[in-house]
């Protein structure tokens, strides 16, 4: 059986533009569930007649309860709710996945002019570094992919995200969805015609599969700058973290599954076993 990895976020989705609504007390939540379902579904309907048996999607977006199950088309096996391991990524290690496609990203953290620019939580991380390069969501998720030898097909958001995409996915098919204007604001087509563009752009990229898996030579070296010193004062504790400045700590593992873990423990610990999200 052959399977595609679909890893989605939601701050690439077209149309979203509030920040209070990436989050389900917000007013165009439902909106966004259901524009973010939609995309999942056009890039996932590519997929599927390419030849694709089955499509595992990871809701990798704020609480991971955000696509609706309801609204799924069939054979889409979904993937919600903290915390777990490999964080957007889960499903990598399933042997029938053979590639994988991120719909919905956006840039790192720092990136100027894009829109929710952020590195895995803007509210814990001011920064995450892989190997001394800053990481993106993409890039450290891509590099996952490639420790198993999978690459990543097809990568849709704003233009800075196309550009970031180029690092890991040299070759793939690339959706631009949406023109940022800054942090927090957005220009795009309507949510159906976005849709429509995806499934082409899926659909040209599933029909080739020539990619090449990116993958880092470890070990793996992870630099997280913090938003709060107390959160780098905590994370020193522990053995094997290196504290290199005060808001950075550093940890070595030997695997990219050691170290998406980390980044897993990092933005999900609560002594009290609850998920921040």
């Amino acid at each position: 059986m052959a399977k595609l990895l679909i890893s989605v976020d939601m701050e690439g989705v077209a149309g979203v533009a509030s920040a209070a609504s990436l989050k389900p007390s917000g007013w165009e939540y439902g909106a966004y569930r259901r524009w973010m379902t939609n995309e999942l579904n056009a890039v996932a309907e590519a997929a599927l007649e390419a030849g694709y048996d089955e499509v595992i999607a990871a809701d990798g977006h704020g609480n991971s309860q955000n696509i609706d199950p309801d609204l799924l088309i069939d054979h889409v096996r979904l993937i919600r709710s903290w915390p777990r391991p490999l964080l957007q990524m889960e499903g990598i290690d399933d042997p029938d996945v053979d590639a994988c496609a991120f719909v919905g990203y956006h840039a790192a953290a720092g990136t100027a002019d894009s829109i929710f620019a952020h590195s895995f939580s803007g509210a814990a991380l001011r920064s995450v570094r892989l190997n001394g390069v800053p990481a993106s969501e993409g890039y450290f998720n891509a590099a996952v992919a490639g420790a198993y030898d999978k690459p990543i097909l097809f990568v849709s958001g704003d233009q800075a995200t196309i550009d970031d995409a180029q690092l890991y996915a040299a070759g793939a098919t690339f959706a631009v969805t949406k023109e940022s204007i800054g942090f927090r604001s957005q220009a795009s087509l309507p949510p159906a015609q976005t849709c429509q563009r995806l499934k082409t752009a899926a659909a040209g990229a599933f029909a080739r599969r020539t990619v090449k898996p990116f993958k880092l030579d470890p070990p793996f070296v992870v630099d997280l700058e913090m938003v709060s010193l107390t959160a780098a004062d905590l994370l020193s504790y522990l053995p094997g973290i290196e504290r290199i400045s005060p808001l950075t700590v550093r940890a070595e593992f030997p695997t990219m599954d050691g170290a998406m873990r980390f980044i897993s423990f990092v933005i999900m610990y609560q002594p009290d076993g609850q998920t921040p999200y």
